[in-house]
């Protein structure tokens, strides 16, 4: 996976494909997409970059919940299962 570092480093020209930047921000085409793209992400709770040739960078962070128990019988900690984290929430 490339590093935001690497990404900067490598961005191409204000120029590409003979295509300038100022055409590519005035595109409907590219300003209905872009949008779309940014709204999704905005939603997700991702990190946005537009860059200065019109690319789009996201960045996210996907959030996982472990929770665990002390077990008294076997003195140990016990990974609890989404299931069993249900029945623990009802029971306290």
């Amino acid at each position: 996976m490339s590093s935001v570092k690497d990404l900067i480093d490598n961005i191409p020209d204000a120029v590409d494909d003979g295509v300038s930047v100022e055409d590519i921000m005035q595109n409907p085409e590219y300003l209905r997409q872009s949008s779309a793209i940014i709204s999704e992400a905005l939603q997700k709770g991702f990190d946005i970059l537009q860059l200065e040739n019109g690319d789009i960078v996201t960045t996210g962070t996907k959030v996982i919940v472990t929770q665990y128990h002390f077990d008294p019988d076997g003195e140990k900690m016990v990974k609890l299962s989404a299931k069993e984290r249900k029945k623990k929430e009802k029971d306290d």
